[in-house]
């Protein structure tokens, strides 16, 4: 290695200092960065893999893991640093200077990684002897305070509680579990979450069996006092982080008073501090510590929130901003469209709506992700569906967790942006061929899965969609829809009923049928995916829920949605008898 690089790792061995691996890494690199020599490469490795990688799934499985990870524009994976490059002369380099050094910092890092990569990278198991040296080091760091941040500290001594543990080793165990404690006693912080209540993660709730009773009772009766001081100054945040575990242990003991009571606390502290907020952060405060009622079963509080979330809906839709975008479109561009969309005769006119207005999904999905890269924000964060009365319905989730929740959001609002096309469609089409009732409704009932009982009540509801009776049109075709998907399951072989609780039969319901196998293998995936959601899925428009359920305010019976209705009729309508 040059000079510079000696140097540097001569300085490290100086009287001990607070750093991180991050900090020396940054040095090592800069005082090394034209050495090529192995020791040199060694040192570099060394600082530059990434500590607690497990919790981000590596395909190393190990507990160090690569800085960065990316996809190059060939379609491949790269990794820095790559595990190829750890082999037996960097291992041996590492296991020396694990012994050599008095930096326990540096001394952790190599042993540390002489026993976790070895195996993953040149297939051979370490002494069980570089584990001990690995534990004695961590607690070295941790007990002198080493560590330039306290997070990191508790990285390091959940790291040797762990390794102890693997181990089986009694003596370290023990240590480690001591050490933790007085970790905490030293840098914990009541405003501070993330600086106690680790103790009683690792130890109480793991059921950790070499924890004494004394140390037991001492992390509990700290988390309860912690609970009642944070409960009173702090944020309803801090509490629950407090409480939950809590709640959590005393459930485990079936103290059901105690998890009432501790519950009671934290779901206090986010009603409370509710009454100064805005209403839209109230609802998503409120519906948080709803969540936290149900998950320990106290419905009782559960249900008071709810009737909390519903009083303040109406002032988080008053809150809401409206925000919209216009674009020109030229006559001639529309003209043009329209000519292509009714071009031959009725019937393949009908036919041609009814196809091209199916959105296809994997198209959408293509978008959502495009529009991630150039919004990654956007795409971060949940995002809270609310209706008309401010009433929380579905959350979408982030892209990485929910993207076919993203999906369903994009394809809500697609439609919306499409519902200009599909009006301007219609009504070429009415303009064209003088459509009335009688041809329309006999174009969709040449169908076989409308049944001879229900034609009059379609033709009632195309001829009040002509008539721009809106309201009356969606309430008769949105049940003569789900009838007909029911009558093609039945068609097809598949069952259209369920067993319910008092043992009897009862029809499933639309969304369940439009899941069914028979279904999708008829209307293919697309447009099964479009049924659902605009028609029973909350993520979406939902529309047959929220007519039938009597939820849809006046304002939603409207020529967009009807257009939809009518639409999904026409789709309906391309099922027919096979000649065969």
């Amino acid at each position: 290695m040059n000079d510079e690089l000696a140097r540097l790792l001569k300085e490290l061995e100086q009287p001990k200092e607070k750093t991180s691996e991050h900090s020396i890494s940054s040095k090592v690199n800069k005082a090394s960065e034209e050495d090529q020599s192995p020791e040199a490469i060694a040192e570099r490795l060394a600082f530059g893999f990434c500590e607690n990688y497990l919790d981000k799934q590596n395909s190393w499985s190990t507990y160090f893991g690569p800085m960065m990870v990316w996809v190059s524009d060939d379609g491949n994976s790269y990794e820095s640093p790559s595990l190829s490059l750890v082999d037996n002369d960097v291992i041996e380099y590492w296991k020396a200077r694990s012994l050599n050094t008095n930096n326990p910092i540096m001394k952790a890092r190599y042993s540390g990684l002489v026993w976790d990569l070895s195996e993953a990278a040149i297939g051979n198991k370490p002494d069980y002897k570089v584990a001990i040296d690995y534990v004695n080091a961590l607690l070295d760091v941790a007990d002198e305070n080493l560590c330039e941040h306290p997070t990191e500290t508790i990285t390091k001594i959940t790291r040797a509680y762990k390794v102890s543990s693997a181990l089986n080793n009694d003596e370290l165990i023990k240590k480690s579990i001591e050490s933790a404690i007085n970790l905490e006693d030293r840098i914990a912080e009541d405003d501070k979450a993330g600086l106690w209540g680790f103790c009683f993660d690792l130890f109480v709730l793991s059921k950790c069996q070499h924890l004494s009773d004394a140390q037991k009772k001492k992390l509990i009766e700290d988390l309860e006092s912690r609970l009642v001081r944070v409960s009173k100054d702090y944020s309803p945040w801090v509490s629950e982080s407090a409480g939950v575990p809590l709640a959590t242990y005393y459930h485990s003991k079936r103290m059901d008073a105690d998890v009432s009571r501790v519950i009671d606390i934290v779901g206090h502290c986010f009603e409370n501090s509710c009454e100064e907020l805005a209403a839209m952060q109230a609802s998503s405060w409120l519906q948080h510590a709803h969540d936290i009622y149900i998950s320990f079963d106290m419905k009782d509080s559960a249900e008071r929130v709810l009737r909390k979330v519903s009083e303040v809906g109406l002032e988080v839709v008053e809150s809401m901003q409206e925000f919209s975008h216009s674009m020109e479109i030229p006559k001639e561009k529309l003209d043009a469209y329209l000519e292509s969309m009714t071009s031959g005769d009725i019937e393949t006119t009908l036919n041609r709506i009814a196809v091209q207005f199916i959105p296809k999904k994997d198209q959408i999905e293509q978008q959502v992700l495009e529009l991630a890269k150039s919004n990654p924000l956007t795409y971060l964060f949940t995002k809270t569906l609310q209706d008309y009365k401010g009433r929380p319905v579905a959350t979408i989730g982030g892209i990485e967790d929910d993207l076919e929740d993203n999906v369903i959001h994009q394809l809500s609002q697609n439609l919306s942006i499409a519902s200009f096309f599909l009006r301007h469609s219609f009504n070429k089409t009415l303009e064209v061929y003088e459509l009335n009732a009688e041809i329309l409704s006999g174009f969709i009932l040449a169908s076989p899965i409308f049944e001879e009982s229900k034609k009059g009540i379609v033709k009632k509801g195309v001829q009040a969609y002509l008539e721009a009776d809106y309201m009356s049109a969606i309430h008769i075709l949105v049940p003569q829809a789900e009838a007909a998907i029911r009558i093609l399951v039945e068609l097809m072989g598949g069952s259209t009923l369920r067993k319910n609780r008092q043992g009897g039969l009862q029809l499933r319901t639309f969304d369940d049928l439009l899941r069914d196998e028979s279904a999708e293998n008829c209307f293919g995936a697309d447009t099964s995916f479009y049924f659902r959601m605009l028609l029973t899925d909350q993520r979406g428009w939902n529309v047959r829920n929220d007519v039938c359920h009597g939820i849809s305010p006046a304002g939603a019976f409207n020529y967009s949605t009807a257009d939809r209705i009518l639409h999904v009729m026409l789709c309906l309508s391309q099922v027919r008898e096979s000649n065969a």
